[in-house]
């Protein structure tokens, strides 16, 4: 049974206004394609670090939208504040361009697939063990495993061709209205090598050979660029939403994340329509979708909090020392000192983790057996998460 710890101190909490709005593009790394150079605009000199931060001014600042290109190419995005996990509402917004053609689920959705992370190590980064894939309605359609390479063709008139490890083959053809090369001009190898799920084809040519036209029906829900971004009065559209609890683990296990903290999208269909060219995933601005509006604008809603027995749980199966690696500290011993020194003594060594009510890691530190003493008395007020090896602990932290 978790134990729940005062401790008295004497500071308090300051808050401010955030964006909901992703403020970060990690990683911008599309496959080729025909907006490809042109979604953001590619410019002589411009590198992987130039491009990322173009991808971000194009999707926030611009509010317009930037490609992934074919199968496999992808984005990745952080945020200010953790995108807190709300039971029964879907949590992740995700604008993209896919529209309606007036009949139910078909129009023009290329829909991407979704992972998701949250920052266990409060490094600022998503690392590999960190990442959860969102399991959408294809899940169980879908084909596993994939890896699909492409060849960087002789010149730009060519087609760009690609091989999978199923044994498929094809090319991302040229169309008569993108004259531009389709290769990511930032990227100088002569293959590019994409892994992940294949979703199922889409798109079905609902007219004739002669006079085709292509409709690319949306799947029900849980991938991006699939569902129109407003509903029928102007809203955000609950289709273009995610659910944090759609998520599941390498084994595919349910997962119940607090939150998240970056978000990857990735082009899900491989498959060439025609006239219109390949599915691409076209993706603007990805958002937390608990919002609040202050004056004229909206921002994130500061009163939803991680919740504390959530993190505790998250952090005991997939934390720095959870699962089978997990180190034996079962038997804390925890003392209390009225200046708020935590005095505790393990059996054997593990790293102490402190998270606060928002998921943010506030302090860590590596320790060895025996009698130990951290200070929490630069902590501000609040409920905390402490996980010491596979005990995880509610702190309250009280100021005066």
């Amino acid at each position: 049974m978790n134990k729940i710890l005062y401790i008295a101190l004497f500071t308090a909490f300051g808050a401010s206004a955030v964006s909901p709005v992703h403020n970060r593009v990690v990683d911008y790394s599309p496959a080729p394609g025909q907006f490809i150079n042109l979604l953001p605009e590619w410019e002589e000199g411009d590198d992987a670090k130039a491009m990322a931060a173009k991808a971000l001014q194009a999707m926030t600042v611009d509010e317009s939208i930037i490609s992934l290109g074919g199968w496999g190419g992808s984005v990745t995005v952080g945020f200010e504040r953790t995108i807190v996990n709300v039971p029964g509402k879907r949590d992740i917004y995700i604008e993209g361009n896919s529209f309606s053609n007036g009949t139910a689920n078909a129009g023009s959705a290329e829909p991407g697939v979704v992972w998701v992370a949250y920052d266990i190590n409060g490094n600022g980064e998503p690392d590999d063990n960190e990442w959860f894939e969102i399991a959408g309605s294809e899940y169980g359609n879908s084909q596993r495993n994939y890896r699909v390479t492409y060849t960087r063709p002789a010149s730009t008139s060519e087609a760009i061709g690609w091989t999978d490890n199923y044994g498929g083959s094809g090319a991302i053809e040229r169309l008569t209205f993108h004259k531009q090369d389709y290769w990511p001009q930032w990227v100088d190898a002569s293959t590019l090598t994409f892994d992940g799920i294949r979703l199922p084809d889409n798109s079905a040519n609902q007219g004739t050979e002669s006079e085709p036209y292509y409709v690319l029906t949306a799947f029900d829900y849980g991938y991006a660029d699939n569902q129109p971004n407003l509903d029928g009065s102007g809203n955000y559209n609950e289709g273009a939403k995610i659910d944090i609890d759609w998520a599941i683990d390498r084994d595919g296990n349910a997962v119940r994340l607090p939150g998240v903290d970056f978000v990857r999208i990735y082009t899900g269909i491989n498959q060439f329509n025609g006239w219109i060219g390949e599915c691409s995933t076209e993706v603007g601005r990805i958002m937390n979708a608990h919002t609040v509006r202050q004056g004229n604008t909206e921002v994130v809603d500061e009163s939803i909090t991680v919740d504390s027995k959530l993190l505790a749980d998250f952090l005991d199966k997939y934390g720095e020392n959870g699962g089978a690696e997990a180190l034996t500290t079962d038997d804390v011993r925890i003392y209390l000192t009225p200046s708020g020194v935590l005095r505790f003594t393990l059996v054997s060594p593990a790293v102490l983790n402190v998270y606060d009510s928002l998921g943010a890691r506030r302090l860590s530190q590596r320790l060895g057996a025996g009698a130990q003493q951290v200070d929490l008395s630069s902590l501000p007020g609040g409920v905390y998460v402490a996980a010491i090896g596979k005990q995880t602990q509610k702190i309250m932290v009280n100021k005066r």
